[in-house]
C-alpha cells in the first residue's frame, strides 16, 4: 500500500481528529501558509517560493529559481493528491506530512532546492550572509536566525554544505527525531 493511499485512508475515516499535531508541524505549516488564512492553497506555496526567490538575490530566470518553483509546486501537489479537498487545513496538512517515507519522496527535493538558492555563489557553502535574508523571507524572526544557523552548522565549520542543510531539514519532518535544529526552528 502506497503512502499516499494510507494517508487517503486516514484522512477519509477521521483519523486525523485524534492526532496531536506537534509544535514543528504546526510552525511549517504557518510558515506554509503565506496568506495567514489558516489553510494552505497552490498561492501560498507560490508566495513563499517568490518571497525567497527575491531575499536570495536571484533573477526570475535563474535555474535555481525554476528549480525552486517545481520543488514549492511538488511539495503542494503531494498535499493535494492525498487530499480531495482544493485547501490544506492543519489537521490533514499533519496526517501527510507526518506519513513514513513522506520527506524522501517529497521534502528532500524541497530542502535541497531551498539549499541551492541559498548558496548564491555556488562554492557548495552557503554563508550566514546568504542564509539569513532568506530564513527571514521564509517567516523566521530576524533575531533568532544567528541560532538558526548554528544549529545547522554541525561541523563549527562557519558555513552550512548541502549535506548539513538537508539533515536538518530532514530531522525537522522526522516526527521521532529530537535536536538541536528542530529545537532551534520550534523556537525561531
Amino acid at each position: 500500500m502506497t503512502t499516499l493511499l494510507v494517508i487517503k485512508q486516514f484522512i477519509s475515516y477521521g483519523g486525523i481528529m485524534d492526532m496531536d499535531i506537534s509544535d514543528r508541524i504546526r510552525l511549517r505549516f504557518n510558515l506554509l501558509d503565506a496568506d495567514g488564512n489558516g489553510v494552505l492553497e497552490a498561492e501560498d506555496f507560490a508566495a513563499v517560493a517568490d518571497r525567497i526567490i527575491l531575499a536570495a538575490g536571484a533573477d526570475a530566470t535563474d535555474p535555481k529559481a525554476a528549480a525552486l518553483r517545481a520543488a514549492h509546486d511538488r511539495y503542494w501537489q503531494s498535499l493535494r493528491s492525498a487530499s480531495p479537498a482544493e485547501r490544506i487545513d492543519l489537521p490533514a496538512y499533519a496526517a501527510i506530512v507526518a506519513a513514513d517515507g513522506w520527506f524522501p519522496q517529497y521534502g528532500q527535493q524541497y530542502a535541497q532546492s531551498l539549499a541551492d538558492i541559498c548558496d548564491r555563489d555556488g562554492d557548495g557553502q552557503i554563508s550566514f550572509t546568504e542564509f539569513q535574508p532568506v530564513m527571514v523571507a521564509v517567516g523566521f524572526a530576524a533575531d533568532k536566525v544567528q541560532r538558526l544557523f548554528s544549529s545547522f552548522d554541525q561541523d563549527g565549520s562557519g558555513s552550512i554544505d548541502r549535506a548539513e542543510w538537508v539533515a536538518g531539514i530532514a530531522e525537522f519532518y522526522d516526527p521521532t527525531v529530537t535536536g538541536s535544529v528542530t529545537e532551534v526552528l520550534v523556537n525561531a
